[in-house]
């Protein structure tokens, strides 16, 4: 572990000198990266406002789940999202052999080795905008209630990153996956509304398949006072992990390599 460890904090300062290069273009992503999380609230208060009384939910509850929502999709977009974004591409160039060839775990690798540190502005913004919720809510946080809250958000973010990993191995399959990037995104922008938005049988799909709604949603719930088990979450988080291993080393014998 101690390896690997190494390895990341390696790739995180190469990109964190990457960035000092162009500094004027990260500082511009940045505030990109958070005009989006702040824009991304009008629709969905707009929506909270005409349906609030149908589903129990108000606009600070909701902020909670937007700013959530935005901190967990910041990291997200700069750890897990440069990486598999990549993966379509090292399958048609050939440019896995690369990763093939170190000393190193090649699935962990390649879904390491990209980061973007200016999308991390959107995490401080996201927590700000959670607080704020909380505040407003006049919720009674403690401690316990955090811990659970951001063990839902860790299923939900780790859930996620699989889902989306799993999807991006199909370009090993086809000839190209890269638009399954854009799927997973447009999936993702689920996890911005609370789940008692959608229909019964689009809740259950967004907590067990496309865990979209395990983000930001149930950890907000969390903290409102809702009781729910994370013996469940990370039963199918540890199933989800299993098979994701499984289908990186099927899909990599299906690898040809460009030598």
């Amino acid at each position: 572990m101690k390896r690997y460890a190494r390895l990341w904090w390696s790739c995180l300062k190469q990109a964190i000198r990457r960035d000092l290069q162009f500094r004027s273009q990260t500082v511009t992503n940045a505030i990109a990266s958070t005009a989006e999380l702040v824009l991304g609230l009008i629709p969905v208060l707009i929506l909270t406002g005409t349906a609030a009384a149908a589903v129990g939910w108000n606009g600070p509850l909701t902020l909670i789940v937007v700013g959530i929502y935005g901190a967990c999709t910041g990291l997200m977009d700069c750890f897990v999202a440069p990486n598999l974004r990549r993966i379509d591409g090292y399958v048609r160039k050939g440019e896995l052999d690369l990763i093939l060839v170190r000393p190193v775990n090649a699935q962990l690798f390649a879904a390491l080795r990209w980061m973007e540190p200016a999308e991390l502005g959107r995490v401080v913004t996201g927590l700000g905008l959670a607080a704020a919720g909380a505040h407003a809510a006049h919720l009674p946080i403690t401690p316990e209630l955090i811990v659970r809250a951001a063990g839902w958000t860790a299923i939900g973010f780790i859930g996620f990153s699989l889902l989306w990993a799993n999807l991006v191995y199909l370009a090993f399959w086809f000839e190209s996956a890269e638009p399954i990037n854009e799927v997973a995104l447009q999936a993702r922008e689920a996890g911005r509304y609370p789940l008692a938005y959608f229909p019964k049988s689009v809740q259950f799909v967004l907590a067990t398949i496309v865990p979209a709604g395990l983000i930001a949603a149930v950890p907000a719930k969390v903290l409102a006072g809702t009781v729910a088990a994370l013996s469940t979450g990370l039963l199918l988080l540890t199933v989800g992990v299993l098979l994701t291993i499984l289908h990186w080393q099927l899909a990599s014998r299906r690898y040809s390599s460009a030598s």
